[in-house]
Formats: C-alpha cells, sequence, structure tokens
C-alpha cells in the first residue's frame, strides 16, 4: 500500500495485490474503499479528497479487472488519483521471451483501457493523471523520454476514441445479447486509436 499527498491536499492510497506479502492490509480497491468508510464512520473523518489512487498495473499484473475497479472507485466518489501504466500477466511475452516480469510499461492501447477511458470521463473525473512507469537499465535518455511520450500519447489515443463509441449503439447490443456487434464496436474504437497514436507520434519527430 501506498499513501499519496497530493498539492490539492488530496490523500489516495494505492492498493497492491501483487506485491506478494502475505499479511498485506489494503490489497484491493474494495479493501481500500472499506477502509475509508470505516475511518469516517468511527473516527468522524471528512472523506472529502480522500480515496484511491488508480493504478493499473497492479490490477493487471495479479488477474484482476481494472474496469471493475474503476466502477467501484467512481461509484463510492473514490477516485482521487491516477498512475496510468499497464503491467500485465504476459509482459514476458511483450519482452519477447516467456515469463512473468515486474515491469512497469506505458499505458497500452487496448479495448480496456479504452472503457475507463470512458468511464472516466463521463463520471466528470479532472483528477491527476500521472504516467507511473520506468525506463529499462539499457535505455538512452533519449530512448527513455520516448517511453514516456508513447505512453502519454497512448493514453490521450483511448480518450480519443472513448468520444467516438456511441454508447447508446453499445447498451443496446448488449441488451439484446449481440455481442458480435458489441466486438466491432470496440474492434473500431481500438482501430481508431492506434490510428490517433500514429498520427500524434508522427508528429513529434
Amino acid at each position: 500500500m501506498d499513501m499519496i499527498l497530493q498539492a490539492s491536499a488530496s490523500i489516495a492510497i494505492e492498493p497492491k495485490p501483487n506485491e506478494g506479502h502475505p499479511a498485506m492490509l489494503l490489497p484491493t480497491v474494495a479493501s481500500a474503499i472499506v477502509f475509508w468508510k470505516k475511518v469516517e464512520q468511527e473516527f468522524g473523518i471528512d472523506l472529502m479528497n480522500k480515496g484511491v489512487n488508480k493504478e493499473f498495473g497492479h490490477s493487471e499484473m495479479i488477474g484482476l479487472d481494472h474496469v471493475y475497479d474503476t466502477v467501484e472507485e467512481i461509484d463510492n466518489k473514490m477516485l482521487v488519483h491516477m498512475h496510468i501504466n499497464s503491467q500485465g500477466y504476459n509482459d514476458g511475452l511483450i519482452l519477447g521471451g516467456p515469463g512473468k516480469y515486474d515491469i512497469d510499461h506505458g499505458a497500452r492501447i487496448n479495448g480496456m483501457n479504452i472503457a475507463i477511458a470512458g468511464l472516466i470521463k463521463q463520471a466528470g473525473y479532472n483528477g491527476w493523471k500521472g504516467h507511473d512507469m520506468q525506463v529499462r537499465a539499457h535505455d538512452t535518455e533519449e530512448q527513455g523520454i520516448d517511453r514516456i511520450i508513447r505512453s502519454i500519447l497512448s493514453w490521450d489515443a483511448c480518450e480519443f476514441a472513448a468520444e467516438t463509441i456511441d454508447y447508446n449503439f453499445l447498451a443496446n447490443c448488449l441488451k439484446k445479447r449481440e455481442t458480435a456487434k458489441a466486438e466491432d464496436v470496440m474492434r473500431h474504437a481500438v482501430l481508431k486509436a492506434h490510428e490517433c497514436f500514429d498520427e500524434q507520434y508522427r508528429k513529434t519527430n
């Protein structure tokens, strides 16, 4: 668990379900929310500007659904800070070989991240978004900066794609169990995000 104190005096708990400690007190988003609720009930502490730091990588690495995490955070008015990165359980494949590595990557363009971008937009989230990632030991300064640029542009592309989705049509497809059509909506959104990334990244070179 990390606690982050923002300049605006917001306090956020960052759950760490993947750390491997057997006695982790607040390993999940749900446990962090329950903690804050108990603080409010038992000590009368106002929960304004207190909540959860959304850490994409921790949820991804342990195989949790970080879209559902987002819903919990929004429903409980606990989303006060974000660490945007990707740290999936298939990191070894991304790095060119088998295995699972605790390595922060930049944000990835995928359907889940587009869904999260749409959720926080509709919820009116306007808090801080940080790209919490690490460069590689072999990176030059230029390569390290490039990783950060790619992460920022990837997330911007996810936000752009989320705004192009017809959510009424998508909800209607799901209501009718027309899942192939729903998949098409998200597939097209992912494609638009990649196109957006390519266009913006070209401008940085």
